[in-house]
């Protein structure tokens, strides 16, 4: 078998480690990426075989290019993380064809950065696929996949680390076939195709307007050594986020009230949500702290103080399953309640909420169930979640009746499951659910 290699320095480098040096008789770079020449030419030498350039097809450079490779004789082709099309004349040349590796489940992610519209796409999972070559893009019938879980705080380095190992064992896998010429094929579903184009740096810009979800995919999918996500200011001030941040940090990025003067606020005539800031921080405790007043009967669990700058240190920075929100009045800017989605789980777009107003004299005038569309509507348009659920005590029938308002729906009962005051009580589950268009 004579094989000739294709890719990028870290497509070589990983076939490399695997096609055994005796069968390997070249190694092809793509001209439209010159960074990696250098390296590659040196790689060639060092295993003393034959370097070549693909130059662009209407090249005067691409008949001598077609020349070479014809003269090399390959037996087959072998590409991985290789950035050109490989035209018909070429494979025709080449007894047995090419094989490619592409770091994604085909049909899905067929083209260009993958791993960015994996992301971009908010899947859950990707992974590499061996594949032949046909003449169009990533379209050939698969050989073999290994599937990837991609994790929610994932940036496309994380992703790219775990597809390295996969392509590893994908080559372990099935070199033995390829090197006897004897490996089986599936067609791709074409029902399943989902095609990403080539992105540019440009691409990266987003504006506080998006969804703080879709703005969280792309900054996790670009961060550098690629260029970065970025925003312009109201003076034209290019700002880049180089740094992952989470849905809670995007948050009060967007809501700032340097943003909410562009349009980015959550507000009506009788309340005004704002996210929750440090200097809110003993206001928080001091209603954590008091059952009484916990109007909506949200789940009690009284921290110490230590505890509580802890925990308000700690959201702020890293913690990505929950976002809370202080109720103003739009006017006097007083807070009167807080209100959250807590216990986020982005793989099934659900979350809890929870709604606390801080003082008696604010009770039966309307906030709470202001705020509590607020937050749904937050929570649907900005986070992409499905379904919003609560826990409400059996007995609060007021409560109940402002959730059944506001779209909420009794699911079931948690018997006996809270003790109050000496009495155990039953919890009720209501939820809503996003509705789609």
């Amino acid at each position: 078998m004579r094989i000739l290699l294709f890719g990028d320095t870290l497509g070589i480098h990983q076939l490399l480690q695997k096609v055994p040096n005796d069968v390997i008789i070249g190694i092809v770079a793509a001209s439209i990426r010159p960074h990696y020449l250098k390296e590659l030419k040196l790689l060639a030498a060092r295993i003393k075989k034959p370097f070549l350039i693909q130059p662009k097809w209407k090249s005067v450079d691409y008949k001598n290019f077609h020349s070479r490779i014809v003269s090399l004789k390959p037996d087959l082709l072998l590409t991985y993380s290789y950035s050109m099309i490989i035209r018909e004349d070429v494979l025709s040349a080449i007894r047995l064809g090419g094989l490619n590796i592409h770091t994604a489940l085909l049909p899905r992610n067929r083209g260009c950065n993958p791993i960015q519209w994996a992301i971009l796409n908010n899947d859950y999972n990707t992974g590499v696929t061996l594949h032949q070559l046909d003449s169009s893009l990533d379209t050939g019938p698969i050989i073999d996949q290994l599937k990837v879980p991609i994790f929610f705080e994932d940036t496309w380095l994380d992703v790219r680390k775990r597809l390295n190992k996969a392509t590893e064992e994908l080559l372990s896998n099935n070199i033995s076939n390829i090197l006897n010429n004897n490996w089986e094929t599936l067609p791709q579903c074409d029902d399943k195709v989902i095609f990403g184009k080539r992105r540019y740096p440009e691409d990266g810009m987003f504006n506080w307007s998006e969804t703080v979800i879709n703005i969280h995919n792309k900054i996790r999918a670009l961060v550098p050594p690629l260029p970065p996500a970025h925003y312009y200011t109201h003076d034209g001030k290019k700002i880049e986020i180089t740094k992952y941040h989470t849905p809670w940090q995007l948050t009060l990025k967007k809501y700032s009230s340097e943003l909410m003067k562009r349009g980015a606020v959550m507000q009506s005539e009788l309340i005004c949500l704002r996210p929750l800031q440090k200097k809110d921080s003993s206001l928080l405790y001091e209603w954590i702290n008091d059952r009484e007043l916990i109007i909506h009967n949200a789940p009690y669990f009284p921290i110490s103080e230590s505890d509580h700058e802890a925990w308000v240190e700690r959201m702020m920075k890293k913690q990505s399953d929950l976002v809370i929100f202080v109720i103003e009045e739009p006017e006097t800017k007083k807070a009167i309640g807080t209100c959250q989605l807590l216990n986020i789980n982005w793989n099934h777009q659900s979350a809890e909420l929870q709604i606390r107003i801080g003082n008696s004299d604010n009770h039966n005038k309307g906030y709470g169930t202001e705020a509590l569309k607020q937050l749904c509507n937050f929570g649907f348009e900005d986070l992409n979640l499905y379904r919003i659920y609560l826990h409400v005590f059996s007995d609060n029938s007021r409560a109940i009746r402002s959730y059944e308002k506001s779209g909420f729906m009794q699911e079931g009962i948690l018997r006996k499951a809270v003790f109050i005051n000496g009495n155990r009580k039953d919890v009720l589950v209501m939820s809503k659910m996003r509705i789609d268009e």
